[in-house]
């Protein structure tokens, strides 16, 4: 587990210096308090768990909320982080408490859709404090977007200590621990600044706010879920967006994503634009299928699919177990060798595929079964990466940023 402190340190090999917001009334001052860090514990997820010791931080989980009946949906939180780019350079942060924000009529993310976005989550521990999961990556993944939309860099301590901040302010909507929930981050940065002709926008809002949230889909790992190919829409250009995480990404599922769950099927897999023959993605999320017997856990490689942390860290801790994970092109006839699928991200985790169904152009259907129930091997890496995220194991990737 890192501090925020230490973290920055790294980056910086310096001490990160506190923010002094604009004298707004409605707006408050973002401080810095540095506390010890602390130690990570085992301990079992069997009991919700609200913090009454008040550190530095705040207790978590002391909102007056359902936290065990928590969807993934909008929920109003105190406040969130805004912070501007003008005349070349990021001002001073704020915590604003509207949920409002005034945009220019001419802003290039209205027109042009200069504008994309991160998740990441926020775990109470144990112990009362609060960590964020691997924010650097979330950090460099939104500068990797905002370069390919031509928006600024947002400096990765910068964006770590807006993320520390906001959490800090909002820390009674935590969901404490043992509650199963998390508190969700939606980093956003658009272009805020009037262009009429196609061109980058000379200003730029970042904004950073917060949700307490349960599962992405109804039951977590209850029970798998069955999925569509998709064969009438494609997701991403070769050579296109695919890899940013840009909204008009997701703008481009909501025709076929929703047409899916009216067949019944909650979630959507998308294959490449060139030749509809290999696997890319799900409509949120990242594809991994896993060969049991080999040992293999096996994800596309593709310039069109989003690079997804919590793939990545599952592929670890994969590799921890003696698995071979393998980057590579899975060919759709291909889906038939695996045990299990999954679909991955910061938002489902790990969500179990029970099957895979396509229909030709006469509605014929074919159709890939895996696993009824759980895979093994899937609740094997769920339960790892959960425990990391909750400070249960030991965290020894030191992917933890302790809240401070």
């Amino acid at each position: 587990m890192r501090s925020l402190t230490a973290a920055l340190a790294l980056l910086l090999a310096s001490s990160c210096q506190g923010f002094v917001a604009p004298s707004h009334n409605s707006h408050q001052i973002i401080t810095t308090t540095t506390p010890s860090s602390t130690q990570l514990k085992k301990q079992p997820l069997s009991r919700l768990s609200v913090a009454t010791d008040i550190n530095a931080v705040g207790a978590p989980g002391t909102a007056d909320l359902p936290w065990s009946e928590l969807g993934f949906e909008f929920r109003p939180t105190k406040s969130h982080l805004r912070m501007t780019y003008r005349d070349g350079k990021w001002q001073e942060p704020e915590m604003v408490e509207s949920p409002y924000i005034n945009v220019h009529i001419g802003a290039t993310a209205l027109h042009y859709g200069q504008a994309c976005f991160e998740g990441l989550k926020a775990f109470a521990h144990e112990d009362g404090s609060v960590n964020l999961f691997r924010p650097d990556e979330n950090a460099k993944r939104i500068n990797r977007s905002g370069h390919r939309v031509m928006m600024p860099e947002i400096p990765v301590e910068t964006f770590i200590k807006a993320c520390n901040d906001v959490v800090k302010d909002n820390v009674a909507y935590v969901p404490p621990y043992g509650s199963g929930g998390a508190l969700y981050l939606r980093p956003l940065l658009f272009g805020s600044g009037p262009r009429i002709g196609l061109q980058p926008a000379e200003e730029y809002t970042f904004i950073v706010m917060v949700i307490p949230v349960g599962d992405y889909y109804k039951g977590g790992l209850a029970a798998p879920v069955d999925g569509l190919i998709v064969d009438d829409y494609d997701r991403a250009a070769p050579k296109g967006v695919g890899a940013a995480k840009v909204a008009g990404n997701y703008a481009a599922d909501l025709i076929p994503n929703m047409a899916a769950k009216k067949k019944g099927f909650p979630i959507c897999l998308y294959l490449d634009a060139a030749t509809h023959t290999l696997v890319e993605e799900f409509s949120t999320s990242n594809f991994i299928g896993i060969d049991n017997e080999n040992k293999k856990y096996i994800t596309p490689k593709s310039d069109s699919v989003l690079p997804s942390i919590t793939n990545k860290s599952l592929q670890t801790l994969a590799k921890d177990e003696g698995m071979t994970v393998e980057q590579r092109d899975i060919e759709v006839a291909e889906l038939s060798t695996f045990d299990e699928v999954i679909a991955c991200g910061t938002a489902v985790v790990v969500t179990p595929i029970g099957s895979l169904t396509r229909f030709d152009e006469n509605g014929d259907e074919s159709k890939y079964q895996f696993t009824e129930d759980v895979g093994a091997t899937t609740r094997r890496l769920y339960d790892t990466v959960r425990n990391i995220q909750n400070g249960e194991i030991e965290d020894t990737h030191n992917w933890n940023y302790k809240v401070e």
